[in-house]
C-alpha cells in the first residue's frame, strides 16, 4: 500500500475535527448505541489533512458500531498530551482475541469476531487508517479484551 498524499492545513481547536464526525453515524441510532464525545484541547492548532483524519475517525467509530451490540456505548476522547494530540475510540463490544491483535492493521486481514448486525468488512479500513496516521508522523494502537471491548488510540504530533 502506498503512502497517502496529504493536503494539510492548520485547524484551530482540534475538537472542530471531532464535530465533523459526530453527526454522521446513522447505524448507531439503528442499534440504539450512544456515542459520547469528550474533546479537551483548548486553543490547540494542529496541521493535518482534515479529510484523511476524518476518514480515520470514521473508520474507528464505524468499527466500534459494527462490532458492538445494540444499546452499547462508544466513547471518543481527544486530549492534549504534551507535544501531541491523543484520540481514543473505546467500545463495549465483543473485543478481539489477543492472538489476532498483531495482524489487525494488515491489509485484507479480518478477525474471527463477527459484526453484530451482519455488517460487511473488507479488512482494509484499519490498514488504511494506519497509513494515514503514520503519514502524519503519528502512531495508532489497540488494546482489547474479548467480551469486554476494544480501545483504539492514535496520536498526532503538534506541529
Amino acid at each position: 500500500m502506498t503512502r497517502p498524499s496529504l493536503s494539510c492545513n492548520p485547524l484551530c481547536k482540534f475538537h472542530t475535527g471531532c464535530g465533523l464526525i459526530s453527526g454522521g453515524h446513522c447505524h448507531c441510532h439503528k442499534k440504539s448505541q450512544k456515542i459520547l464525545f469528550n474533546c479537551e484541547c483548548p486553543h490547540t492548532t494542529l496541521i493535518f489533512d482534515k479529510d484523511k483524519i476524518e476518514q480515520v475517525l470514521n473508520n474507528l467509530i464505524s468499527n466500534a458500531i459494527k462490532y458492538s451490540h445494540p444499546n452499547n456505548r462508544i466513547w471518543v476522547d481527544v486530549q492534549l498530551d504534551g507535544d501531541k494530540i491523543t484520540t481514543k475510540v473505546k467500545d463495549e463490544g465483543q473485543g478481539i482475541p489477543k492472538e489476532e491483535l498483531d495482524s489487525l492493521f494488515t491489509s485484507f486481514k479480518t478477525t474471527s469476531v463477527k459484526s453484530t448486525s451482519s455488517e460487511k468488512s473488507t479488512g482494509l479500513g484499519l490498514a488504511i487508517a494506519k497509513k494515514i496516521v503514520e503519514a502524519h508522523s503519528g502512531s495508532i494502537s489497540v488494546t482489547s479484551t474479548p467480551n469486554a471491548g476494544s480501545e483504539f488510540t492514535f496520536t498526532l504530533p503538534l506541529k
